[in-house]
């Protein structure tokens, strides 16, 4: 099968020799008609969905293409260039503008051993930009090396904290000052992190030097819970997994609500096949050890959500070999252990509860791990691809059958990975339907890895394996949670403890069909 869109003004594939619009496609007007305020609407949710997986949770990106210039708003400030094709295009300058062009252009008059670290990741990229550039105005890709990823990562986190809350002149100056760079680069990591979890923050005035606080307030909208927020970064060179002093520094500082101790261990880490986290039982060792030992002022420590992270592009900035990680551990709070044991799904379901701005804080952290390349959430391998044509579902394509060509509506489709194709059902004009395959690119296939759910142009549920009984709790109860009461009472008719349920709510009754499937499922799966 040819993918190929059937334009208005093309000959019909029917064969008549008309125009498809005035043979078979003026038969589908005033279907389409009716049809197009709901292809917009759905249109706008998987964009918005795509969006979402992209951005996080913060205020979205601002943009609009206006006579070829693209404008976007930073907050309340506006930018604009024409050479800005795609996002990163525009957070390669925005660092620029930032820091200012007179003290990058005195910095680029150091050798590359002496400037400021910004300014020799800038030369990297600079240098990886031209072995990869194509033709002008062309979009191009490279490969993320470490310099690539350190560069535009902090263009990235200035960006979402100038857009989502402000961003303050006395980090900008700890920034450009190499002393105290690492601690403010860790920050700026942090603050983007929780923005694009959703929460909303508060910087406390770092004018007063007599006043010890954490970096931030951050409250989470949906509950209205407030943490008090601080951020330590261990310096270079450091072998072990070690943190008891940034943390023992970490809760020394005055917090007015529950708090969240970011700490980056500063470690290289490359892939391997195991992909095994190496310093993470030293760390979680230590951080059991301090649970009792650790003092402040005489007093025991006070209780925390300890997030350890590693972000170690600057040991690879040449190469492209590195990953980043997070590991979540509650200080003295036994509901947020990395390693805890549950004996059923419900316990389990009580402690996220519990600590639920937290999981929604670490889910965030581990799904938001690239930067955005569209401004507005389209796929990157479709939006920067035009020659490929792309299958969207409510779309007309030509399709030969039997030596003839025919043209039907993608109604729905489903991608074989192993195999490089689509399956697709068509409708054609005539309302026969029939089932065609044709290949799927290494493109396409990269982009659907990815957006699963929205690849086909609308939101699709896609069956995943889930990786725990919790996981698959809720996806079971996104399935069933609003189902009837009937028919809930119906599909568990054969339960031993039925004559109990019928008295039970839809809302009970959903959570404990739900509950008994999860159970089931994972036992299922552990005797095979």
């Amino acid at each position: 099968m040819k993918k190929q869109k059937i334009g208005r003004n093309e000959q019909c594939p029917c064969g008549s020799g008309k125009k498809y619009k005035f043979c078979h496609g003026c038969h589908l007007e005033e279907r389409q008609g009716s049809q197009s305020r709901n292809a917009v609407d759905n249109k706008s949710e998987v964009l918005e969905k795509q969006r979402l997986k992209q951005q996080g949770f913060g205020r979205p990106i601002h943009s609009v293409l206006e006579n070829g210039r693209r404008v976007v708003r930073v907050g309340s400030t506006t930018y604009h260039s024409n050479t800005w094709k795609t996002f990163g295009d525009f957070l390669f300058d925005y660092i620029k503008i930032v820091f200012g062009s007179e003290w990058g252009n005195e910095e680029l008059r150091e050798s590359y051993d002496e400037r400021h670290p910004i300014l020799q990741w800038y030369e990297l990229v600079c240098k990886q930009q031209q072995a990869h550039a194509g033709l002008p105005n062309e979009i191009y890709t490279m490969p993320m090396t470490g310099a690539a990823a350190a560069y535009n990562w902090l263009s990235y986190n200035l960006y979402l904290i100038a857009h989502n809350a402000k961003l303050q002149e006395t980090l900008v100056a700890r920034l450009k000052e190499p002393k105290q760079f690492l601690g403010a680069y860790y920050e700026t990591f942090v603050a983007a992190a929780m923005i694009k979890a959703g929460f909303e923050l508060e910087f406390e005035n770092e004018a007063d030097p007599t006043n010890s606080h954490c970096e931030f307030t951050a409250t989470y909208p949906e509950t209205g819970v407030k943490f008090s927020v601080e951020a330590k970064a261990r310096g270079a060179g450091k072998v072990h997994a070690d943190v008891g002093k940034q943390l023992g520094n970490a809760l020394r500082k005055k917090a007015k609500y529950k708090r969240i101790v970011f700490i980056d261990v500063n470690i290289p880490d490359k892939l391997d096949e195991q992909q095994v986290i190496p310093y993470v039982p030293e760390l979680m060792a230590g951080l059991r050890r301090m649970e009792s030992s650790l003092k402040i002022k005489g007093v025991p420590a006070p209780a925390a959500y300890v997030l350890v992270t590693n972000y170690p592009f600057h040991y690879s900035l040449r190469e492209k070999d590195f990953r980043w990680s997070v590991v979540g551990e509650g200080f003295k709070i036994s509901g947020f252990k990395a390693d805890k044991q549950y004996t059923g799904i419900r316990e389990a379901l009580n402690d996220e509860k519990e600590h639920y701005e937290i999981y929604k804080l670490v889910d965030s952290m581990r799904d938001h791990y690239q930067i955005p390349s569209t401004f507005d959430g389209q796929i990157p391998e479709f939006a920067f691809n035009k020659n490929d044509v792309r299958l969207i579902v409510g779309q007309k394509y030509s399709i030969p059958v039997d030596g003839k060509g025919f043209s039907g509506v993608l109604t729905d489709a489903v991608v074989d990975e192993l195999g490089k194709k689509v399956t697709g059902i068509y409708r054609l004009d005539d309302g026969r339907s029939i089932i065609a395959t044709c290949p799927i690119s290494d493109l396409e296939l990269q982009a659907y890895q990815r957006y699963p759910e929205t690849f086909f142009g609308v939101y699709k549920e896609t069956t995943q394996k889930q990786k725990d009984p919790v996981q698959l709790f809720h996806w079971l109860m996104d399935c069933y949670g609003k189902t009837d009461r009937a028919k809930l009472l119906e599909f568990m008719k054969d339960h031993p403890d039925y004559n109990q349920l019928i008295y039970k709510s839809q809302a009970e009754l959903a959570f404990l069909y739900c509950e008994r499937i999860a159970h089931s499922g994972i036992s299922m799966s552990s005797k095979k």
